[in-house]
């Protein structure tokens, strides 16, 4: 089979397209002929040995997937069947085929786009695990959404919304802007300019923001952190601005408030069973309509290396996926 695979972290290291022996799957999963993934800036950031983890090498790296049931491992006790449309999450997605336990696979309705279903069920997860599970999001809170056109913040205005929040979004350009607002975002600010933070206090009132839901790290958290009203929640999602963000601890005393780790990987690890069960519900908010995903490129995998040049540079609104 063909798969994008990294084989070291040096500096002479890069991903190139090889041809891998065909996995099987072993009891209790399925093999899935993959169609489409997803990458992410978290992927971009493992691919160079610049995140909390580091798999051996060599490996293939990739997120999120969508893709046909191929094979059923021998004895699985499982609903899905060959044929079957499915999409999940599971390292190793860049590749046409990978194996992955059925608690992390999620079967789809028939006709979605593969580029769409790749990309919609991951964001909506990640942002609902943080806002709901970890975050504790209330209706009539106010949420503020960095990074609101990025994929897992895109989803976040979209669920914070239909959470009954009301929804505060920073984005850094004209077009990134626009896609907030038509995900639903109340409010929608230039996260380019100095005055970001004082105008979100502006919009939050005295109360503050209860709600921070940060991927983008960096100098951002110190000043979103500075948003918060008393008993204020910081969801650390990820550090897509390069930098991991740095706090005066201080803060969280005076403001009674906290900072919340949200990492679906390893809730997926630690909680299997909760995982699975929000992954479903994560899907059908995908499937029914009630998460809009955002694609800005599709291609395919043999021109990876514009696909991941895009997807670095983060000047797009949306996802970039690759096609198998």
């Amino acid at each position: 089979m063909r798969a994008l695979q990294l084989p070291g972290y040096g500096p002479d290291d890069r991903i190139t397209l090889q041809n891998l022996p065909r996995p099987q799957p072993a009891p209790g999963e399925v093999r899935i002929r993959v169609q489409a993934c997803g990458i992410s800036y978290v992927d971009l950031l493992l691919a160079r040995g610049a995140y909390q983890v580091r798999p051996p090498p060599p490996f293939v790296p990739g997120s999120e997937y969508s893709g046909i049931v191929d094979e059923v491992g021998e004895g699985t006790d499982t609903h899905l069947a060959p044929g079957d449309p499915v999409c999940g999450t599971r390292q190793g997605a860049w590749a046409e085929y990978i194996c992955a336990p059925v608690g992390r696979v999620q079967a789809l309705p028939p006709g979605i786009d593969p580029a769409l279903a790749a990309v919609g069920s991951a964001p909506a997860y990640t942002a609902l695990y943080g806002l709901r599970e970890r975050g504790a999001l209330k209706a009539g809170e106010t949420l503020l959404v960095l990074g609101a056109a990025g994929a897992v913040g895109h989803a976040a205005v979209q669920i914070g919304r239909a959470l009954g929040a009301r929804v505060l979004a920073l984005a850094s350009s004209e077009a990134k802007r626009m896609a907030a607002h038509e995900a639903g975002a109340d409010a929608v600010i230039d996260g380019s300019g100095e005055d970001w933070k004082e105008q979100v206090k502006r919009l939050a009132g005295p109360r503050g923001v209860d709600v921070v839901f940060d991927p983008v790290g960096g100098p951002a958290t110190d000043a979103a952190f500075r948003t918060l009203g008393w008993g204020g929640r910081h969801l650390m999602v990820g550090f897509a601005g390069g930098e991991i963000g740095t706090l005066k601890t201080n803060l969280a005393i005076v403001k009674g408030a906290a900072l919340v780790g949200v990492d679906v990987r390893q809730f997926g690890e630690r909680e299997p069973a909760r995982a699975a069960a929000l992954l479903t519900e994560s899907v059908g908010w995908f499937a029914e309509g009630r998460i809009r995903p955002l694609v800005h490129r599709v291609l395919p995998v043999e021109r990876f290396d514009e696909a991941a040049a895009l997807a670095q540079e983060r000047q797009g609104v949306g996802r970039i996926v690759i096609t198998f």
